[in-house]
């Protein structure tokens, strides 16, 4: 503890809260006087590639066998090669270009209790991941960049599998502390002037919006988020975002994908239903612990805009986990989002099998199709499915509908 003591001291944070009635959007500016950008890690190794892309059913294999066949590369737009107005990470143009002159915002959002329902500002959201917590539960860690939110949360702590993402989108880490075995090296590393959680004298941006004793009550203001990294005098520059590829129109798949169930547990389970008029992926929410009941859902929508939780893009990660503690009373899991996985992607109502690859620790996470050519996703936002490498997946002969199942080793 005298260790953490002292590098709350030196990084300037604080356990103490901050409390107000509500958080009001503040204009700030976008750009601060910055220092130098901060070295990273170095490349670390990828970790061996798969020979073979497969899922091995969990019950009835999928009633077609037809291959997946290679997608027709289009026209692609890649972040590389985006005009200075676009957003690397939607492919889609920015009404103030000004607003790309910064690094992302990556906020840890609960999912659990249940009464935390509907979250703020997760529609806003250019890139959300979804990934086994402990418990049988499930967290979120959504990107902002393109959009600024008034409010965003309830933010709570954060795990391993969090620094995969600070990294990737070099962004600001908003959460709300964590276990001294997750937060204590990132306090003593490179990352330490980017993590921004609760103090004393940081409300706005991140204050406690509700009764003084529930814990999911801290909000972050993305608007007021920026005039306080400038007050910190925190590097905010514009990063290096390119590597993910788009394009309009749908490469062919001959598989359908109109509806995808992704269960962690029977506790935290959901499911997305493809919207053809909106052109996106609905998200319904469990609503029951479905041990000795049928699931249930519910639409989840979002209490700060009152928008469906949608998405452009669907993809589901197969990504090694592995128990850093597994004991009655404690439960942590490490997730390597470092090298070359498998996974399934969709968008238009259609799937697509792809590959994930990430082969240093500063890279964003592209997608390939099987023959190594990139896949485009839709000009739009992601939500990411993070389950282990050896989940299930079958196909119900009757809806048509993919069943994805968690599994951890």
């Amino acid at each position: 503890m005298l260790l953490l003591a002292a590098s709350l001291g030196l990084l300037g944070l604080a356990a103490a809260g901050c409390s107000a009635s509500a958080a009001a959007p503040v204009n700030a500016p976008l750009a601060a006087q910055a220092l130098a950008s901060p070295t990273l890690l170095p490349t670390l190794r990828p970790t061996a590639t798969a020979a073979v892309f497969e899922l091995k059913p969990s019950s009835t294999p999928p009633p077609s066998s037809t291959p997946f066949p290679s997608l027709a590369v289009q026209e692609i737009t890649n972040g590389e090669n985006l005009p200075a107005n676009y957003n690397p990470l939607t492919g889609l143009p920015v009404t103030d270009p000004a607003r790309l002159d910064r690094r992302p915002v990556a906020i840890k959002i609960t999912n659990f209790p249940r009464k935390v329902r509907p979250q703020w500002g997760l529609s806003l959201a250019d890139h959300v991941y979804e990934y086994y917590l402990e418990d049988l539960i499930t967290r979120f860690i959504a990107v902002f960049y393109g959009n600024n939110a008034s409010r965003v949360g309830p933010v709570r702590s954060g795990r391993f599998f969090d620094e995969h993402i600070v990294r990737m989108y070099k962004s600001f880490f908003v959460f709300a502390w964590a276990d001294d075995r997750v937060v204590l090296p990132w306090t003593e590393s490179d990352l330490r002037n980017f993590l921004v959680v609760e103090r004393e004298d940081n409300c706005p941006p991140l204050c406690r919006i509700g009764p003084a004793y529930d814990y999911n009550t801290l909000f972050v203001d993305t608007f007021a988020l920026q005039g306080y990294l400038a007050a910190r005098r925190t590097n905010n520059d514009r990063q290096d975002l390119s590597g993910l590829s788009f394009g309009q129109v749908a490469p062919y798949s001959p598989q359908r994908g109109e509806q995808v169930y992704v269960s962690f547990s029977d506790f935290s389970y959901n499911r997305w239903d493809y919207d053809p008029a909106a052109g996106r992926y609905l998200r319904f929410e469990d609503t029951v612990d479905a041990f000795n009941v049928p699931p249930n859902y519910a639409p989840l929508t979002d209490s700060l805009t009152g928008e469906p939780i949608a998405a452009d893009n669907l993809v589901i990660l197969l990504v090694k986990h592995e128990y850093f503690a597994n004991t009655p009373t404690t439960e942590m899991v490490t997730m390597n989002l470092l090298g070359e996985g498998d996974a399934y992607a969709l968008r238009d109502g259609r799937i697509y099998p792809v590959r994930w690859q990430r082969l240093a620790v500063t890279n964003l996470l592209r997608l390939t199709d099987p023959d190594g050519r990139p896949y485009l996703l839709k000009p739009g936002n992601v939500w990411y499915e993070v389950l282990g490498e050896s989940s299930t997946m079958i196909q119900d002969s009757v809806s048509k509908a993919w069943m994805f199942d968690f599994a951890i080793p």
